[in-house]
């Protein structure tokens, strides 16, 4: 039981503190620079896809007209499997801006992915960014993702997601963090070219390296990394920014957290024994640490507090690991039951909790994933 206790702990320890200082030091010594032209101007296509976004399709559309690109270099594709107002929200900013605004629409719901295969062929720009319904552009954002394909071996560009919190949404506070912490590890990979993923809110990528997936896979996860794998870089420009409201409720999160990785797991091994066969190997280690042991420490933690528990009457640190684990829990179970009251969540108790969905989400996305369940996508408040 010790052995298995100290492998777990291991596994845990890699995937939250081991695997970032270990990249952080490799970028720190083999970083690459990339070439950047501020005043490069290529044809983009902007797409969206929406299902049912009429709260907030007209605040996007205008978002897109109004950025600091030339207009007749920027098309705007709408790909909607809406059935409320959508489409004759966008069908009226079209005609009010005629030739910018392209609407494509479908009477059949097959999800996001499969939009994108239907919308891609429509474009017409070089560059392509994918982005959301409710996600809002910085004006500059486009012009900032763009300039890094100066550089020939650049072939994908993220841009940096900024949650907005609505009032004292303990939820999206604790996102908040969460998002800190993974925006050190971003740069970490970006400057290694090996960005394994991109934000679905804000990404660019060229259009020549665009292939099609799976109806049941993540765009913004596996197209930057089939990038990677084909020999580009796959970058973050941390000033290319898009802003969405936070999750207001943990359940919001828990739901979005497990459509996810449901969807993402299948993606992260075809493309890990792709990575390897190609010979990817930096690309290889952030698919094992940063993402399926990352989603497997669910597992692991929940099998340390048993663990930990039997090992309890021994003393020393297996007593302060099942004390320490007590404690956490119950802090987490504290914040949810002031949140399910309707009562302000404290940070203290935040955190804790929105360890706990996320760990949650990934053990329920993995169960899932592995009884060969799709998880569907839970339209949250504010069109998320």
């Amino acid at each position: 039981m010790r052995i298995l206790f100290w492998t777990l702990v291991a596994l845990i320890a890699w995937s939250y503190v081991g695997y970032p200082v270990v990249l952080a030091g490799l970028a720190a010594v083999a970083g690459r620079r990339f070439r950047h032209d501020a005043s490069l101007e290529p044809e983009v296509s902007i797409v969206i896809p929406a299902y049912n976004e009429e709260s907030v399709i007209a605040a996007k559309l205008d978002n897109a007209l109004s950025l600091d690109y030339p207009a007749e270099k920027l098309q705007i594709v709408v790909a909607s499997e809406s059935t409320d107002r959508t489409d004759a929200i966008v069908a009226a900013r079209g005609a009010e801006h005629p030739g910018r605004i392209l609407l494509l629409t479908s009477t059949v719901r097959r999800g996001k992915v499969a939009n994108l295969h239907r919308a891609v062929p429509q474009t017409r720009g070089a560059i392509l960014v994918f982005t959301d319904a409710n996600a809002m552009f910085h004006a500059d954002a486009v012009r900032k993702l763009v300039r890094w394909f100066a550089d020939e071996r650049v072939g994908s560009v993220s841009g940096r997601l900024v949650l907005k919190v609505t009032g004292r949404s303990a939820s999206g506070r604790a996102e908040e963090i969460y998002w800190d912490v993974e925006q050190m590890v971003k740069k970490a990979s970006s400057a290694l070219g090996s960005l394994p993923g991109a934000n679905g809110s804000i990404f660019a990528m060229r259009r020549s390296l665009y292939r099609p997936i799976s109806d049941r896979r993540g765009d913004d996860f596996e197209l930057p990394i089939r990038a990677i794998i084909d020999g580009h870089a796959s970058i973050l420009e941390p000033d290319a920014v898009s802003e969405e409201d936070a999750s207001r409720r943990y359940r919001d999160e828990y739901r979005r957290k497990v459509r996810i990785i449901n969807w993402m797991i299948v993606s992260a091994l075809i493309l890990l024994r792709e990575a390897v066969r190609a010979g990817r190997w930096l690309l290889v280690l952030q698919l094992v640490s940063h993402k399926l042991n990352r989603w497997a420490s669910a597992v692991w933690l929940a099998l340390l507090l048993p663990l930990s528990l039997l090992l309890a009457p021994q003393g020393g640190v297996y007593l302060l690991a099942a004390m320490g684990q007590m404690v956490f829990y119950t802090m987490a179970a504290g914040g949810l039951l002031l949140e399910q009251a309707g009562t302000h969540v404290p940070r203290v108790l935040g955190v804790p909790l929105y360890f706990v969905v996320v760990n949650g989400a990934s053990l329920f996305g993995i169960l899932t994933c592995a009884m060969g369940l799709e998880v569907r996508w839970h339209k949250r408040a504010g069109g998320a």
